[in-house]
């Protein structure tokens, strides 16, 4: 029999995000196949890399957890595909990273990993620092010919008469963040200066984009990058004015998500084809999660944004919507992981030399 192939699961982080990751990478561990060990090491917010032990109890947790983290200093050692941690010397066969936000999401540990020389989930480093900024996103999307609204982009200092000019409401966020943190809706002309400053207290960019009253619809998406699937489309129904971090992780009332989402044949196909586009013109690999939002006044589609490491919580849309569309958890977490390996194995192909 194959020994078992080590998983090194990555969670926390230095992002505001680092609680979500945390309950995401606790569902993870539930529902990794008996094939895979699971290794988890828990980034703090200061980026010392530390592994854990109790994973059962940790994978109990279902909400933002308390778990006392243990303080074991590990590192990967560059090139050999080994953690370090202390004496012990650790194979490791792939890593599945379960941290949203920067630091995590935006290419930077993506680098870390393939300096490494090891396989891992998700977008590479192009894909997932494209995926993480709202700005290069929209850039490149419009380029595609993906229907975007109107936006202005903001920095310190700049004036705010551009983004005045945008019709009410606005939503204002920070370019390089997730799970609506930092995010304001902007119904009077006094609230915009307050509405920036707080984007800009967690990114150096700050988005100023068009509201419409819009059906808040998402698709994952899974694959390579040559035919990636699209699942069947998904809808949220916030309790609030927008789907807020309050929201999505702290209020158990504070959004329905409805799987499959409440559309005609047809325009489910439209999402999921402009879904599939969109990760392929925004270099997905693995997975991602693409958001539109359905404008109820005028029935037009628009793409807004793509999230390459998704939440993976019990209640995130991600398995929820491949669990709709015929993949349950534990095969979603396995064709992850043997999308990643894939890639690793096609890269360690080419050619370094003349």
């Amino acid at each position: 029999m194959e020994p078992m192939m080590n998983i090194l699961i990555l969670c926390g982080g230095r992002s505001a995000e680092r609680d979500v990751s945390c309950v995401s990478a606790a569902a993870v561990l539930r529902n990794l196949e008996r094939r895979f060990k699971p290794v988890l090491v828990w980034i703090a917010p200061d980026g010392t890399w530390h592994l854990q032990d109790r994973l059962g109890d940790f994978a109990g947790h279902a909400q933002p957890p308390r778990f006392p983290f243990r303080r074991r200093p590990a590192a990967l050692e560059l090139g050999s595909g080994r953690l370090l941690c202390g004496r012990r010397r650790i194979e490791v066969g792939a890593v599945f990273p379960v941290l949203h936000g920067p630091m995590g999401e935006d290419g930077t540990l993506q680098g870390h990993l393939e300096l490494a020389g090891l396989p891992y989930v998700g977008c590479d480093v192009l894909g997932s620092a494209v995926g993480m900024d709202k700005v290069i996103t929209k850039r490149l999307a419009a380029e595609a010919g993906l229907p975007i609204l109107p936006y202005v982009v903001l920095r310190p200092g700049d004036p705010l008469g551009p983004a005045r000019r945008l019709p009410l409401p606005v939503f204002v966020k920070p370019s390089r963040m997730g799970s609506s943190v930092g995010i304001s809706k902007v119904s009077r002309p006094a609230e915009l200066a307050a509405a920036v400053r707080l984007a800009l207290r967690f990114d150096t960019v700050a988005i100023v984009e068009k509201g419409v009253p819009a059906r808040e619809i998402e698709c994952a998406v899974l694959g390579d990058d040559v035919r990636p699937r699209a699942s069947i489309p998904g809808e949220i129904r916030p309790n609030a004015e927008f789907y807020s971090y309050e929201a999505k992780y702290l209020d158990p009332k504070g959004a329905a998500l409805l799987v499959p989402a409440e559309l005609s044949p047809a325009r489910a196909r439209e999402v999921r084809a402009i879904a599939a586009r969109a990760f392929l013109a925004l270099g997905g690999y693995g997975m991602a999660r693409v958001d539109f939002l359905l404008d109820k006044s005028t029935g037009k589609l628009w793409f807004n944004e793509v999230n390459t490491l998704p939440g993976f919580t019990s209640i995130s849309m991600y398995p929820k919507l491949w669990g709709a569309t015929g993949l349950p958890f534990p095969k979603l977490v396995t064709r992850l992981i043997e999308l990643a390996l894939a890639r690793h194995r096609a890269r360690a192909r080419l050619r370094i030399t003349r």
